[in-house]
């Protein structure tokens, strides 16, 4: 099963099972706004995961200290983020009527909005539920449509070819029944299928990561692995890093009470040829950690102005008659202000736990880490 959506949210992630249909099965049934709108619930979830985790308390460490953690960011998905109404094409279609009516007549341009007519567009996006939605031709209207087409049409080339305007309304109704429409449109087979989502509530990703402690009260971090191979969707690869700054140090007042610390994060990731993801996060952390002999107990709060970009290229069914049969997009998730406070906690020597939780502009954040931290 190609792609199993994204692998399964990235291989490397580990928290996520196989999901049912994949992510270039779903979008091949969707172009241009519609694949937009379906994915961006994953474009914000996903970049408000990966903005996530990149420190556990607001005090960094001291020269040549360092952790060695593995964090866990769990993005919640909004209920509104769940469904999207699917857009129709504004370009008509023409339907060749001769064959039904016998006739010579000009053929019948419709719209999208004319063949589904009053039909619900309401379907699930990337995360709504995994039972696809389907947009439904509405056979009455579309009989009546055709009906009132061929009666103009048929009128017109009776009376042009000398037919008495007595005879022609009995004419022109005795061709409509002959055609048997409604038969004829049940045939035309409109209905349209629509994906449907992975049925998931979260966004779950892994990120292992280190933390250094440099001169100036600067803390430098890197997260990221090596490349993965796959053979269905090529290269995987994760990378980012960032540093962070002691501001207190600058303020001159002795046994300053709080750790204030500034600090600015990139990261970027590549899957196969379907998706590229940049994730920018400039933030400030203050708080207080205490050491009580072997133990130790860190709070903090954060606030941080987060960007994301999503690049999107999949495949699409030839029939759509795209160039190269593929469709490439790039996506601008909601930029603003992330807030947000954590607990740190040191039950053990030299390992560290925390949680922390969050609110973006889109999604809430769940983050917890783990791992071995000195100095």
């Amino acid at each position: 099963m190609i792609k199993k959506v994204l692998v399964s949210i990235l291989t490397l992630t580990l928290a996520v099972g196989a999901f049912g249909q994949s992510l270039e099965e779903n979008l091949g049934t969707m172009l241009s706004d519609n694949a937009e709108m379906y994915l961006q619930p994953l474009g914000d979830a996903f970049g408000s995961g990966m903005n996530s985790g990149w420190y556990h308390r607001s005090k960094v460490h001291k020269m040549l200290g360092f952790d060695i953690s593995a964090k866990v960011m769990v993005a919640a998905v909004p209920e509104e983020s769940e469904f999207f109404n699917f857009a129709l094409s504004e370009t008509d279609m023409e339907f060749d009527l001769d064959d039904i009516i016998g006739e010579d007549v000009n053929p019948l341009s419709l719209s999208f909005d004319d063949i589904y007519y009053g039909t619900e567009t309401r379907t699930p996006t990337f995360f709504g539920p995994d039972s696809g939605g389907l947009l439904v031709t509405n056979q009455a209207h579309l009989a009546g449509l055709f009906e009132d087409h061929l009666r103009s049409e048929m009128t017109a080339l009776l009376t042009s070819q000398g037919v008495s305007a007595a005879l022609i309304p009995g004419l022109v109704d005795q061709a409509i029944a002959d055609a048997d429409l409604n038969n004829e449109i049940a045939n035309m087979d409109l209905d349209l299928p629509l994906p449907p989502g992975i049925g998931l509530p979260a966004l779950p990703l892994v990120m292992p990561q280190i933390a250094l402690g440099l001169p100036m009260g600067i803390e430098l971090t890197v997260r990221g692995m090596p490349d993965i191979e796959d053979e269905e969707i090529g290269k995987i690869s994760m990378y980012g890093g960032g540093l962070r700054l002691n501001v207190d140090q600058f303020i001159p007042i002795p046994l300053f009470p709080v750790d204030i610390t500034a600090g600015a994060f990139f990261s970027q990731m590549a899957i196969g040829d379907i998706i590229e993801s940049s994730n920018m996060s400039l933030g400030l952390q203050v708080g207080k950690s205490m050491n009580l002999l072997i133990f130790g107990v860190g709070v903090y709060v954060d606030a941080a102005y987060e960007t994301s970009s999503l690049s999107i290229g999949y495949d699409v069914d030839p029939e759509f008659g795209i160039e190269n049969n593929r469709m490439q997009f790039d996506m601008e998730t909601e930029p603003g202000m992330r807030f947000g406070a954590g607990l740190h906690l040191k039950l053990i020597p030299l390992t560290y736990f925390n949680v922390h939780v969050s609110q973006t502009p889109t999604n809430q954040v769940l983050t917890a880490g783990f791992g071995i931290s000195l100095r």
